[in-house]
């Protein structure tokens, strides 16, 4: 397969995927996303299936994109497309099907989705011409995919409970396509879920609006209109039109994104100085501490849901009536008078077999779900044996009146700095503007290469000069050695507890799955020796044949999820300690809850996701000026690059203003 244009921007699929589809538009409905017009062509909801998706044209260029819906809520958000195979095998022949359907009516070039909607996506675009476009995609079953595949692109935020699962249970092989994650959320438990979709209502941190939609702070390309990835595109040509545009995107977007980014620091820097020594008070007792840690919107329900405990648990729970109504049909055939016609082709031995195994099957359920209620009931005792490591030394006097001194010191060094930058970054933009307009007052005869050469540089303006911070020059220091040393305790601990009863679990499911795996082989030589017998005056032998039809479709079904399940169960055994480390920021952040510094954890990381987006895009900014020999572009080019510099100094101080998250 080829690969297919695209005229609609990743960003616009993002927030079609993320945010518009979840809100059910209907046929004829403008959208505005990122302001770009859309007009829905479709809508198609709570279908009985559960597959909902819209069509959308781009109106500017005609280009139209099919969106699936993904999930809603926590629960669903972290079951579906954690457990191998959990986006079903029918979900993903309805969507391909209904791509087929629309493809008679409309020429698609994209597909998008996020979440479940993010794994239909990918599925439709390994099997045809499409581009798909994912933000945090549930994985698909098992199988090989091609993960360099040019037509499918999986953003996956950095703290996407989700995704975070996938990546560290080893999954990534079963998401087709190229994967770039952004930094453009935080480790907070009340943003799990807009870290996932990517859009919620803004969060509110010490009185300050945050915001945390996806697209936010993303590192788009000023000329490209594509999210960043670090990777240097084609160069482009340094022409009137170009620096225009420069121009406009750094006066909006860039002047505007830094700003923001000024203002969560000066959030945390009030907060240092206003809190001071009261900065790690808490206002919850560690006891509270302990439970919402465990609560199943907390990471103990990232533990337990991982892989489906409550989804999974019902299911279960309706195999056993079914084994029963199979052993009463299995009795019937056995004791029926024609049941000599079909001896020929099933043994007695294979019914004894069979009703041997239906007997069975309702005890290892019954072990499994003891087993499951097992690793459920160990999970909340990790209040008493694992989780308090986490809190060794983390009271009201983790911070001593020397780190108290250094943190005021290094956060007004910061405080400046931030100020510094973000002015910098507005004279550049000013800078800018004054090439762009004097290229647009060049003689209109000359070509496009000499009015930028005839363009004179920028007014020179003072010298942006950082300065250095010499407090926690090794960051949080030994106070980070104790939450490392605090997190490997826990994580010893909670692996020795759990690890035995997945194992445990694993082994009892292995049992059920090859038992259900046998009766069903069977059954199925029941069925099909069957079907040679024909009773007249009667409808006796097609009602056993319809019930057995029932029993072998549930049964199979239930032989599928059992596989996925002892699959996941034993990867979730196999990689817990990677599993624990993923989910680590959400911890330590979690630690803090109830004290100020809490909020400092937040605000330095909003404005670090912000700043460093600023970062890449003037990395890009420079690279695509580097080179050019007109003696405005090359003073630019000049001045972007100490822009660069100032903000890697920025970044770092930062980063080191706060615990490793």
């Amino acid at each position: 397969m080829g690969t297919r244009i695209k005229e609609t921007s990743d960003l616009d699929l993002i927030e079609l995927s993320g945010k518009w589809v979840y809100r059910s538009p209907e046929k004829g409905d403008p959208l505005k996303v990122n302001g770009q017009s859309y007009k829905v062509k479709e809508g198609v909801y709570n279908t009985p299936s559960g597959l909902d998706y819209m069509i959308v044209e781009n109106v500017a260029t005609g280009e139209i994109s099919m969106v699936f819906q993904g999930t809603q809520g926590f629960q669903d958000m972290v079951t579906d497309g954690t457990l191998p195979g959990a986006v079903p095998d029918a979900q993903l022949k309805d969507a391909e099907a209904a791509f087929e359907s629309m493809s008679k009516k409309y020429d698609i070039t994209n597909v998008s989705g996020n979440s479940l909607g993010g794994g239909l996506s990918n599925y439709v675009a390994t099997k045809h011409d499409v581009n798909s476009v994912t933000y945090n995609p549930a994985i698909l079953p098992e199988g090989s995919y091609n993960t360099n595949n040019p037509r499918i692109t999986n953003y996956m935020s950095e703290y996407d409970p989700l995704t975070l699962g996938e990546r560290s249970a080893g999954y990534m092989s079963r998401l087709p396509g190229n994967n770039v994650i952004l930094h453009n959320n935080m480790p907070w438990m009340e943003t799990m879920i807009s870290n996932h979709v990517g859009y919620d209502d803004d969060v509110v941190i010490n009185g300050q609006k945050i915001q945390v939609d996806a697209d936010a702070y993303l590192p788009v390309g000023v000329w490209s209109g594509e999210i960043l990835s670090g990777s240097k595109g084609q160069k482009i040509d340094i022409n009137p039109e170009n620096m225009r545009i420069l121009a406009t995107t750094l006066s909006t977007r860039m002047n505007g994104q830094v700003k923001t980014a000024q203002t969560y620091l000066d959030g945390a820097v009030d907060i240092v100085n206003q809190e001071g020594a009261k900065l790690d008070d808490r206002q919850t007792t560690l006891r509270q501490s302990f439970d919402d840690l465990l609560q199943k919107n907390s990471f103990g329900g990232v533990l337990v849901f991982v892989w489906q405990y409550e989804a999974l648990r019902n299911q279960l729970e309706e195999i056993n009536p079914v084994t029963m109504t199979a052993l009463d049909v299995v009795q019937k055939i056995r004791t029926t008078p024609v049941i000599s016609e079909i001896l020929d082709f099933v043994s007695t031995s294979a019914f004894s077999g069979v009703l041997g195994w239906l007997f069975e099957i309702p005890l290892l359920v019954g072990d499994t779900l003891l087993k499951l209620d097992e690793i459920v009931d160990r999970v909340s005792n990790l209040k008493n044996n694992a989780i308090p490591k986490l809190f060794n030394g983390i009271t009201n006097d983790f911070f001593n009146d020397a780190m108290i001194a250094e943190l005021k010191a290094h956060y007004n060094v910061i405080d400046s700095n931030k100020d510094i930058v973000t002015n910098q970054i507005v004279t550049f933009s000013a800078q800018v503007k004054y090439v762009s307009d004097e290229i647009e007052k060049a003689d209109k005869l000359l070509t496009a290469t000499e009015r930028v050469e005839k363009a004179g540089p920028p007014p020179v303006t003072s010298k942006f000069s950082l300065e250095e911070s010499s407090a926690l020059k090794d960051g949080m220091g030994k106070k980070q050695l104790l939450l490392d040393e605090n997190f490997k305790e826990f994580a010893s601990a909670t692996s020795m507890s759990l690890k035995p009863a997945l194992a445990s679990l694993r082994s009892t499911m292995n049992q059920l799955y090859g038992i259900l795996k046998d009766a069903l082989i069977t059954l199925r030589n029941i069925r099909s020796a069957l079907g040679f017998v024909k009773i007249p005056f009667t409808d006796f032998d097609n009602n056993i044949k319809a019930d057995l039809d029932d029993i072998i479709a549930a049964m199979n079904q239930w032989k599928v999820m059992l596989k996925g399940v002892k699959t996941a169960v034993k990867d979730l055994e196999g990689n817990l300690d990677n599993v624990l480390n993923a989910y680590r920021p959400y911890i330590d952040t979690a630690l803090f809850e109830g004290t100020k510094f809490h909020d400092v954890i937040l605000l330095n990381k909003a404005s670090y996701n912000a700043f460093e987006s600023a970062e890449m895009v003037f990395q890009d900014i420079q690279y695509q000026l580097d080179g050019n020999k007109a003696q405005a572009v090359t003073a630019l080019d000049g001045l972007a690059n100490q822009v660069v510099a100032n903000l890697e100094v920025l970044l770092d101080q930062i980063k080191r203003g706060s615990i490793n998250i």
